[in-house]
């Protein structure tokens, strides 16, 4: 304020004399030489200038000590060299951009780091729950960063894994010491009188390393710590608590700082925790294990009716021998896969004509369950029915004729029976009358001759109808509402609620969308009446010429066998990397008996190690070009020994049966094919590999070979990252 006064007193002498103007120039640069020496020395002695954003970054930029601990998924990268990934490393990120906070990051372990932070060594600390006692020693903002359980963990193949809380008594139980989760172990050990024997460690490490050699029976951790691929169930819940970025004692100036960019943070992106928290902990092996009250609904209920919409591929429908396909098969057996429930439940289908009756049902209790129904809250507590998440969404599109700026949409077509369509039409436009036709071609038809001014379709009957001919004239707009589908439940049902929402949640993003990739292509067939508009003009010259229509026939049946094999391609191939995909592998797998009694059939497994880390760090693109490299390296080797197979997202399987005999060579070529492989975004590539050899073992049927190379390959994985110094749960 003192040199604010002086300049200003100056400047109102300025117009006295001209002898002011050097004055004021002078104090002005001596006021910045003593508030910012270096930048002004650097000016005067290389002659160059600072900007004003250089300057008031100097004024305003803050170093921050941040204690850094690694753990999988939180905070990963424990180098300045190293690139640093994680839900907490996102989050300090994004609370710079509103700080102007610079980070100095000190690495250690959790107590190191803690204690550093309590004796004012460092500044912040990420993921550290608020206490009473805590709150004497630090400080805490009003925004938490999330919240997590905590979690009694043994190993999947543990005898404990079954016995549930009973099984723990007198057993050992390992657990960080002077934190939360020891507070809580031992709060929840007196209270029930478990009678547990606890064993504290300083850290993670030591912690699981006698979990891992089985010194210690079970382990206490967080429910995001632990993913499904560390094969460990939990328990039980001891516990759930808060956490946040805690600052050290003697920065309250950091405190009112982060309130108010986390103020903002929340104001302007309301959901950026959330979408953190979906980003790195989407794979937990808490959301894939049952809890008691399911296990004992599923022991009464072994057999479950589902109730489907008939004629709405690629959702669902009646083949010509009276079983129901589309994606609803698709999607209870991903889901009975994921959470593991394949033997102890079986489907029986009822097939409904409308979507009334299919509801009716389900509120009557004819049915366990509905699919598809549509995901309208608002609508499901009416009908008195509890809907699962979401399974799939879709573009929805108006379907007109003509030009659409003269359009007038006062009349719509719309499916008889199909009151999801009627829903969605009335809600977007309530003034419009209604047509209905049995058919989605009878739709079409009304489109095109005027009968009505329009029609909605979602994405993929759009993409099944109008890849025909006769519907050429026909114009598509997006509309801006998608439309969601979901499996809905009686209301009560919480059980089979919450057992459904677990394989959803555990299914992979895009699957129930890449799903309806088959059954599109078998929502409408080429005909001859779309063949002869087609190739109107031809016909109409060689009419009543019998060589010319001999020719036209020909190439007809030609043009009908051509597209049913791209339609057959496209249903048994995979679109990125043009392997068979999961749909051939399990028709192979059904069809190959006669190979299998030869006894020379080698089941292969395989795996990309890395793919997610690719995606997170380098993009998509990478990713997808690991995945074609690899599986380019696959067709090169292992094509002229039978067929290769991408079954997931970074899953691979091959079926090796054409003169085999030369394994052993031919699995050397391949792990060579990987190592020598190198791409323009990623210099290498990983893949674990496991296989099951009918000539080495004896093995009852082709599916448990399957199973047989599955576990060989995750044991190469586990290998692979053991071999990396990766430890890929999240600490």
């Amino acid at each position: 304020m003192k040199y604010l006064s002086i300049i200003n007193t100056l400047k109102r002498l300025k117009n006295h004399t001209r002898l002011s103007y050097f004055l004021v120039a002078f104090l002005c640069l001596f006021l910045i030489q003593l508030c910012v020496p270096e930048a002004t020395n650097t000016c005067l002695s290389t002659g160059s200038t600072v900007s004003a954003s250089q300057l008031t970054r100097l004024h305003t930029s803050k170093i921050v000590r941040v204690g850094y601990v690694e753990s999988r998924n939180f905070m990963e990268g424990m180098s300045d060299n190293t690139v640093k990934s994680g839900l907490a490393y996102d989050y300090l990120q994004k609370v710079s951009y509103y700080t102007n906070w610079d980070y100095d990051y000190v690495y250690g372990d959790w107590n190191t780091m803690f204690q550093k932070l309590i004796n004012g060594e460092i500044d912040v600390m990420a993921g550290v729950s608020k206490t009473p006692e805590r709150m004497g020693k630090l400080l805490f903002p009003d925004y938490a960063m999330g919240l997590e359980n905590y979690y009694i963990y043994v190993y999947s193949d543990s005898p404990l894994a079954s016995k549930g809380v009973a099984g723990l008594v007198n057993r050992s139980i390992s657990v960080n010491r002077n934190t939360v989760m020891e507070d809580m172990l031992r709060q929840w050990n007196n209270e029930g009188n478990h009678q547990v024997h606890i064993v504290t460690y300083n850290g993670n490490d030591t912690r699981y390393r006698d979990f891992d050699s089985r010194r210690i029976d079970a382990t206490v951790d967080t429910d995001n710590n632990v993913n499904r691929d560390n094969f460990m169930v939990p328990i039980t819940r001891i516990g759930q608590t808060e956490y946040y970025l805690a600052i050290n004692p003697n920065r309250p100036d950091l405190v009112q700082e982060l309130n108010s960019a986390l103020s903002k943070i929340t104001s302007t992106d309301p959901y950026f925790t959330k979408k953190l928290s979906n980003t790195y902990f989407s794979e937990l092996a808490v959301s894939g294990k049952l809890q008691e009250d399911e296990v004992s609904w599923l022991r009464e209920h072994p057999v479950l009716t589902v109730g489907y919409l008939d004629d709405y591929l690629p959702f669902s429908d009646t083949n010509e021998d009276g079983q129901v396909y589309g994606i609803i098969t698709d999607l209870l057996n991903e889901i009975c896969k994921k959470i593991k429930i394949r033997d102890d439940v079986r489907f029986q289908f009822i097939s409904y004509k409308t979507y009334e009756a299919l509801v009716a049902s389900l509120q009557a209790g004819t049915i366990d369950m509905a699919f598809p129904v549509n995901y309208d809250v608002a609508r499901a507590e009416q009908s008195n029915i509890f809907l699962t998440t979401e399974v799939i969404s879709t573009p929805m599109y108006l379907i007109y004729k003509g030009d659409y700026s003269h359009l007038q949409l006062r009349r719509l077509a719309a499916k008889k029976g199909n009151s999801i369509a009627d829903i969605y039409i009335r809600s977007h436009f309530p003034d419009a009358e209604i047509f209905y036709y049995d058919k989605i071609d009878m739709m079409l038809e009304a489109v095109k001759n005027g009968d009505v001014d329009g029609c909605i379709l979602n994405q993929f009957r759009k993409d099944g109808y109008l890849i025909h001919p006769s519907y050429n004239m026909l114009q598509t707009v997006p509309m801006r509402d998608y439309s969601s589908r979901c499996f809905a439940v009686k209301r009560g049902n919480n059980e089979l609620l919450s057992i459904l929402n677990r394989g959803i949640t555990n299914l992979p993003s895009d699957f129930g969308f890449t799903s309806t990739y088959t059954y599109t292509s078998q929502m409408t067939t080429m005909t001859l009446k779309d063949f002869i508009l087609q190739h109107f003009i031809l016909f109409t010259i060689i009419i009543g010429v019998i060589v010319a229509t001999v020719t036209g026939l020909l190439a007809y049946i030609y043009l009908i066998h051509k597209n049913r094999a791209q339609m057959e391609y496209i249903a048994h191939h995979d679109g990125l990397t043009g392997l068979f995909n999961r749909r051939s592998f399990k028709d192979d797998i059904e069809n190959f008996d006669e190979e299998f009694k030869k006894g020379n059939v080698i089941i292969v497994a395989m795996d990309l190690n890395g793919l997610k880390k690719a995606n997170d760090e380098l993009g998509h693109e990478a990713g997808d070009e690991l995945i074609i490299g690899a599986a380019d390296c696959m067709k090169k080797v292992l094509n002229p020994y039978g067929n290769v197979y991408r079954v997931g997202g970074d899953e691979f399987m091959a079926i090796l049966y054409n003169d085999i005999d030369d394994w052993p060579d031919v699995l050397q070529r391949l792990k060579e094919a990987f190592n020598e492989w190198s791409g323009k975004l990623v210099k290498n590539l990983a893949v674990a590999i496991g296989y099951a050899n009918s000539n080495e073992d004896t093995y009852s049927s082709l599916s448990y070979m399957v199973s047989v190379a599955d576990q060989e390959m995750y044991k190469d994985k586990a290998a692979y990252y053991k071999r990396a110094g990766i430890d890929r749960r999240k600490r």
